[in-house]
């Protein structure tokens, strides 16, 4: 009985493991800096896009508001004189916190008095720091001792009581009736002073 031999793989000379292995450790310590680089410049680019695209972009104006109904204003004029403003409607923007818009506003002077003066409007403006109320829209004005004016725009100093506009207005009152082109209503008496293009029909 014949035998054959089988031959035996040969295994692998130690030299070219070492080769193989050196290579492989040159290419990975040029390629993994390279690799970290492109990475560092593919974030960099991506950031500096961001930069560029949030710079073009305007900021949106804050569209939040706090409304309130049926809203009151209330405090005391340089005088001791009360004054309250009443609103159908307030609207408070949290851009400027300390001016509130309102909605058919009403103004009374010195309600505790004998003669107080009243006022409408269908748009205003209160600022809380300034104290100043602006009103717009068909303002009426009742100084109280029955004269009566009516005008588009007055601004209300609620510290001082003094009331005054640019807008013209029309008057009627126990004397007669008055139109000029700007007012000014005397906070003690009421007394409603007229300038510019005064016009006045007296009655007996």
């Amino acid at each position: 009985m014949s035998t054959q031999a089988i031959p035996l793989a040969a295994s692998p000379d130690p030299l070219d493991r070492w080769r193989r292995r050196s290579a492989v450790i040159r290419g990975l310590r040029w390629g993994l800096p390279v690799l970290m680089g492109l990475l560092i410049l593919a974030l960099a680019g991506y950031f500096a896009a961001s930069s560029v695209m949030a710079a073009r972009q305007k900021p949106r104006p804050s569209t939040t508001a706090i409304k309130l109904v049926g809203a009151r204003f209330m405090g005391r004029m340089e005088d001791g004189r009360s004054f309250l403003i009443g609103a159908g409607q307030a609207m408070r923007s949290d851009s400027v916190m300390q001016e509130v818009v309102l909605t058919d506003p009403i103004l009374t002077l010195g309600a505790e008095t004998g003669a107080p003066k009243r006022m409408t409007a269908k748009r205003g403006a209160y600022n809380e720091k300034t104290r100043i109320l602006r009103l717009s829209g068909d303002v009426r004005i009742d100084n109280g001792s029955g004269q009566r004016v009516a005008t588009n725009d007055a601004l209300v100093d609620t510290r001082s009581g003094r009331i005054t506009g640019n807008d013209g207005l029309v008057g009627d009152g126990p004397l007669g009736q008055m139109q000029a082109k700007s007012y000014d209503v005397d906070r003690d008496t009421g007394r409603v002073t007229l300038k510019g293009g005064v016009r006045a029909r007296l009655e007996n």
